[in-house]
């Protein structure tokens, strides 16, 4: 688990005229800079197993994109009788 403190300031003026504004910030204050980046691939293609992306705790610096399925994929079964190919 990674902690991480954000300190947050806000100002206001109050107008009869005019209304009131305001006006804030926010900013990490301690923990950032104990995030890695994430290191492992950012194109996957579906497979019949499994796949983890091991992100968590991690920054992604880019999208992930997940490819569609090829179609010059098949998926081959055999139901102890015969082969069927879809």
């Amino acid at each position: 688990m990674i902690d991480v403190a954000y300190a947050v300031a806000i100002t206001g003026n109050v107008n009869p005229k005019n209304g009131f504004s305001l006006s804030g910030s926010v900013y990490c204050a301690t923990g950032a800079e104990g995030i890695s980046d994430y290191s492992g691939p950012y194109t996957v293609t579906p497979t019949q197993s499994t796949q983890t992306l091991s992100t968590q705790n991690k920054r992604t610096t880019s999208n992930i994109t997940i490819n569609p399925i090829p179609s010059n994929y098949g998926l081959i079964t055999w139901n102890g009788s015969f082969l069927k190919v879809s």
